[in-house]
């Protein structure tokens, strides 16, 4: 490609299915695209390293990818950090007395040196913290705690609440008042659970893909997405197109609105418009 295009894509209602796996198809094609054609692709997403590769099992991984809504950049082959927002010692203080003011206990993410953890407190797990941890059995950054003193050594920057709507709308609010931090509120995908993430105000995908466009030295940046999370990256990108299963919020910023997350949108977008690029 004569124009250093980099295309970065949501996985989660955008590059994934509704089984959270590529289809057969975008992954055929876009593989083609990224060794035929050179196409630099990668994605964006709420999702651990970990998590996101399995879901991602047989695409062509050759460039960073953005991990935790942006709080991280890192090398899926290596697993090499290339990027880190985390937590202030002031923002952790505030953020802890919020959870025990209304008895939410989270998942936190981690690092202790190189290896990363995801840390809970044994025995306060609501269900959809237990779903998330039964399909992570096998995942080796689980760690429960018996209190928050066995994390005093961690470097944090990232919480997850996994609850009922009713049981974690005040911690989005109290969160939200603190101007050095955000809350990224929304429903499971594919559940009924909702999440309350939260992170240091400037990490979104957004401020990382600007950051890896710049590793990179992309000259353009063309994203993918489908919710609320993916505004930021909107907003940083040169084109941003939104699925037709997208938020209605999403559409309205969007460059254009493509194909639905499950007919294989974001591949056949690329495959028609490449010479658009080039």
């Amino acid at each position: 490609m004569a124009l250093n295009v980099l295309f970065i894509s949501d996985l989660d209602g955008t590059l994934l299915t509704s089984r959270e796996t590529i289809s057969e198809y975008s992954l055929q094609q876009l593989n083609q695209l990224i060794d035929e054609k050179n196409v630099r692709f990668t994605y964006a997403t709420a999702r651990s390293l970990n998590s996101a590769a399995k879901a991602c099992w047989g695409l062509r991984q050759n460039l960073p990818v953005i991990l935790y809504n942006g709080a991280l950049i890192m090398e899926p082959w290596s697993g090499r950090m290339l990027y880190n927002n985390h937590f202030t010692r002031d923002q952790l203080l505030f953020i802890k007395e919020i959870l025990a003011r209304f008895h939410v206990w989270p998942l936190v993410y981690s690092f202790r040196g190189a290896a990363e953890h995801v840390s809970w407190l044994e025995g306060a797990e609501t269900p959809g913290v237990l779903r998330y941890l039964e399909r992570r059995r096998e995942d080796k950054r689980l760690r429960p705690v018996k209190d928050e003193s066995e994390l005093k050594e961690d470097d944090i920057f990232y919480f997850t609440c996994i609850g009922r709507w009713e049981d974690l709308v005040n911690v989005r609010g109290a969160i939200e008042e603190n101007s050095s931090l955000k809350c990224i509120f929304q429903q499971e995908t594919y559940q009924t659970d909702y999440w309350c993430e939260i992170m240091p105000s400037n990490t979104s995908k957004g401020a990382a893909a600007l950051e890896l466009k710049r590793i990179l030295g992309a000259e353009k940046l063309v994203v993918f997405g489908d919710a609320l999370n993916d505004r930021e990256m909107f907003f940083a990108a040169d084109e941003g197109y939104a699925v037709q299963n997208a938020d209605g919020a999403l559409k309205e910023i969007a460059t254009g609105v493509i194909g639905y997350s499950e007919e294989d949108a974001v591949a056949k977008f690329i495959e028609e418009n490449l010479d658009k690029y080039v």
